[in-house]
Parts: structure tokens; C-alpha cells; sequence
């Protein structure tokens, strides 16, 4: 028996930390469709989404954790043996991109201003600057691609200039993130760490 896989698949971000996949049987039915996704970086890890598969007869899986602002590639693959087997479509599909979005909400509400992060990539340390506008309470964090905090720093009723140097020279090369947390939304800046 040949199976083909899923027809159509397609990613929309519900949050700047969820993304939704759709797909449908238009080339056949199936017993279950294995999905995984990994950040869009070579070398990166892929990871499951709906566990080892989700059965026939959904078309929709939610996937929760990923981080605003990463770029994504996702593949799936269809089997129709429950077990795995050897009957499975003869190949991965090709690949869906998708960027999470970011959410800088800054209408009507208080503003983070002048963001600078230098230099950017870095070897060790990054030095980062921003002018609050407002008095206001921010939390700034940086977090690994896998959501993990790293740094947190609270600032309550924070107005002014803020500058910080950032010292990552004993984590592992790669993407880390800045978040700056405010009130009325987050703002998101990539680190790139070499």
C-alpha cells in the first residue's frame, strides 16, 4: 500500500508562543501523520509535535513553548500502520517556514524607546541601552531557544535611561534572547552569541 502524505500543511501563530498546523487528507487516507519542527538554524534538534502522531481524523495540532521572534521549518509524514512499520509514505513533505511574532504593543500604552544592543553577534558580552519613557515596571530577561531564563532583572517604576553589559561568554554559542516585559506588551531582540 502506498500513502502520500497530507495534503496542504500550513502553520499560523496563535500566540508569540503557539503555532497551529493544519493539514487534510486530500491525497488519501491514513492511519497517523508524525509532524516535527526544529528552529531554523543548521544543526538544530527537531522536536515532536502531537507527540509520535496524531491519529487520522484530526487535521489540527497546537503546538505550545516555542519562543516570539524564532524562525521555524516544519515536515510531516504519513504511515498506515498504527506500529510504524515499513508502510509509510516515501518520503518527508517538504518543508513549512514560519516565524513566531513578537508582541511590541506600544498604542496608548507606555514606551520603550532607543533599544540598542551592541555588538550583536558577540563573542561574550553585549551591551544593551533603552530610554523609559513612562514610570513604569519592567522585567528584563534573557532566555535560550528553549525558554529557559538565563538573567532576570526587575525594575520597578523604571523611567530613564537603562544600560546594562550582558556577559554570556560561559554559555554555549548560539541564539539567545532579550525580553523586555512591560505592562501593556513584550518586546523581543535576538542575541546571537559566536
Amino acid at each position: 500500500m502506498t500513502v502520500l502524505d497530507v495534503g496542504n500543511l500550513a502553520v499560523t501563530s496563535g500566540s508569540n508562543t503557539q503555532a497551529t498546523f493544519t493539514w487534510d487528507d486530500s491525497n488519501g487516507a491514513y492511519s497517523f501523520v508524525r509532524l516535527q519542527a526544529r528552529v531554523d538554524t543548521v544543526g538544530s534538534s527537531f522536536f515532536n509535535i502531537g507527540g509520535i502522531g496524531v491519529n487520522y481524523g484530526t487535521f489540527t495540532k497546537n503546538k505550545n513553548g516555542l519562543v516570539a521572534g524564532e524562525s521555524y521549518r516544519a515536515k510531516s509524514r504519513t504511515w498506515c500502520d498504527p506500529n510504524g512499520g515499513a508502510y509509510k509514505a516515501p518520503s518527508w513533505t517538504s518543508f513549512i517556514y514560519w516565524t513566531q511574532p513578537t508582541s511590541i504593543r506600544l498604542e496608548g500604552g507606555s514606551t520603550i524607546a532607543n533599544l540598542t544592543v551592541y555588538p550583536n553577534p558577540s563573542r561574550d558580552v553585549f551591551n544593551v541601552s533603552f530610554t523609559s519613557e513612562d514610570a513604569q515596571d519592567l522585567k528584563v530577561r534573557i532566555l535560550n531557544v528553549i525558554g529557559e531564563e538565563l538573567i532576570n532583572e526587575n525594575l520597578e517604576q523604571f523611567i530613564g535611561e537603562y544600560t546594562k553589559q550582558i556577559n554570556l561568554s560561559k554559555n554555549a554559542k548560539g541564539i539567545y534572547f532579550l525580553e523586555i516585559e512591560k505592562t501593556d506588551g513584550i518586546i523581543n531582540k535576538k542575541l546571537i552569541l559566536q
